[in-house]
């Protein structure tokens, strides 16, 4: 009877798309009677796991490979795949939508195009900003949603989340005020494809948030061997310095935080370093969504990745750990694709939340670094003593912002070439109004001879009056001392 109904069900599945050409390859199935060593398991085999309550999941696997779930004994349910697309807008409603912006809002709305998916459609971002089409001494902010093409919500949410700024610009004091003081990327849809075809994964079959290097699994930050969308989001990645980013998808309602894995799989949690920071950035988002604070399946309505289920591969873990980007998942319904009606209350429940969250990108700790000798932007590394997580600086720039909750703190400040330098003591409060400490770095090679050597310890004794203090005075305390006489000596002996 099994068989019939599974059988029944994907029948369904491939019918229902209304796409010959898009069969699907995977099918979404609900477990029941699963436990965390169940997930662990298929997780380790391969499948992937969707969602988790208690103990029922919603998880996607090959249809060639249900038989993994009759030989663990665990009762499923094959899904039907049946969707009303009806009000969601279609990919081509998107970039009409979108250029139409960038036309009427030129000041603050730049389009950009970062790559085409498998099947060549536009990757788009919408930059939101004042001078959008400069760089500035600006918090980098990203929201990307539908990597999944099955959960649009996101991608509806993050369009009004655009219109709402560029309508409310000029006029409502915050809004002005974000737009004027952050610089805010958009990604509506990354899994265009995927929407396209209304399935979950890319169209080389691959599930984009789990195909990002893994500090576990995947300790190779390159895009070779992954899915051309994902290598289009890590390539943007790299030519920008995040600090603060989400990523929107649906299936429960939760703010979910890093990390998603950990090297011991048996772990019920895994805090990153800015564990304390991540419960607040994800509990500020859902205080504000009443629906999600008082969520029956997560307390207040946050969870720390591994606590829910183990997932290697994601977006949030790659950002904090390879581009010092702080991170959050949102599911934000619990259908996967409702009905286009419920799109209002959704909108209404998150756009408070929207805006709260990328406050926190003014707060804590920024400045700039800067070459003391030329006053030019340096590629540097700033980090909080007592804290294992680099933030890094915008090389165009070269400023950096290091989000922080209220506190006193010591940072360490190093780039390639330079002499280090720590600022002790810097006071955070709790306005969103961040801390200014900004940066020279003395270059290495100013001392990288021996005459230099020599000239600085004589000048220790008596410094002439037409050689300039700043230029032996390594550590910026106003004066030519130990740490000078020792990095001379260390010079002449080599």
């Amino acid at each position: 009877m099994k068989t019939i109904i599974v059988s029944l069900a994907l029948s369904i599945i491939i019918l229902s798309s209304g796409f010959a050409e898009t069969k699907h390859d995977y099918a979404q199935v609900r477990v029941r009677s699963i436990n965390r060593q169940h997930i662990l398991s298929l997780t380790q085999k391969g499948v992937d796991i969707d969602h988790v309550w208690d103990d029922k999941a919603v998880i996607y696997i090959r249809s060639d490979r249900l038989s993994l779930l009759d030989d663990m004994n665990l009762p499923y349910t094959v899904q039907p795949d049946i969707r009303n697309t009806n009000g969601y807008h279609s990919v081509d409603d998107i970039a009409n939508h979108l250029k139409a912006l960038e036309r009427d809002y030129p000041d603050i709305c730049k389009l950009y195009s970062i790559g085409k998916s498998y099947e060549g459609r536009d990757l788009w971002f919408m930059k939101i900003s004042d001078n959008v089409t400069e760089e500035e001494d600006e918090p980098e902010v990203k929201y990307i949603s539908s990597m999944h093409g099955d959960e649009p919500v996101g991608m509806e949410l993050c369009l009004n989340f655009i219109d709402y700024l560029t309508n409310n610009y000029g006029t409502d004091s915050n809004v002005t005020a974000l737009v004027n003081d952050i610089e805010l990327w958009i990604m509506p849809l990354m899994n265009p494809d995927g929407y396209v075809h209304q399935r979950r994964y890319s169209m080389e079959n691959i599930d984009l948030n789990r195909d990002f290097p893994d500090r576990v699994l995947d300790n190779n930050n390159t895009t070779e061997g992954r899915a051309v969308e994902t290598a289009h989001l890590m390539n943007f990645g790299f030519s920008h310095s995040f600090v603060l980013a989400a990523n929107f998808h649906t299936g429960a309602l939760v703010v979910n935080y890093p990390y998603d894995s950990d090297f011991y799989s048996y772990n019920y949690y895994s805090a990153t370093p800015d564990d304390d920071l991540f419960q607040e950035l994800a509990l500020s988002y859902s205080l504000l969504n009443q629906s999600m604070y008082t969520s029956y399946d997560f307390y207040q309505g946050i969870t720390n990745g591994v606590q829910w289920y183990t997932a290697y591969g994601s977006m949030q873990d790659w950002n904090y750990v390879w581009r010092g980007c702080n991170e959050v998942t949102i599911e934000l319904f619990n259908i996967k694709w409702p009905s286009f009606s419920t799109i209002a209350s959704i909108w209404k429940d998150n756009r408070e939340s929207m805006l709260k969250y990328i406050q926190w990108s003014l707060q804590g700790i920024r400045g700039m670094i800067t070459n003391a000798e030329t006053g030019q932007p340096v590629n540097a590394v700033a980090r909080v003593i007592g804290i294992d997580h680099d933030t890094y600086t915008d090389p165009d720039v070269g400023d950096y912002h290091r989000i922080l909750l209220p506190g006193t703190y010591d940072m360490e400040f190093s780039a390639e070439g330079y002499f280090p330098q720590k600022i002790n003591s810097i006071v955070v409060d709790d306005s969103d109004k961040a801390t200014r400490i900004d940066i020279r770095l003395t270059p290495r090679y100013r001392f990288a001879n021996i005459q230099s050597a020599i000239i600085i310890l004589k000048a220790m004794s008596d410094i002439p009056v037409d050689i300039p203090l700043s230029t032996f005075d390594m550590n910026h305390d106003g004066k030519v001392g130990l740490p000078e006489a020792v990095f001379s000596m260390k010079m002449i002996a080599e």
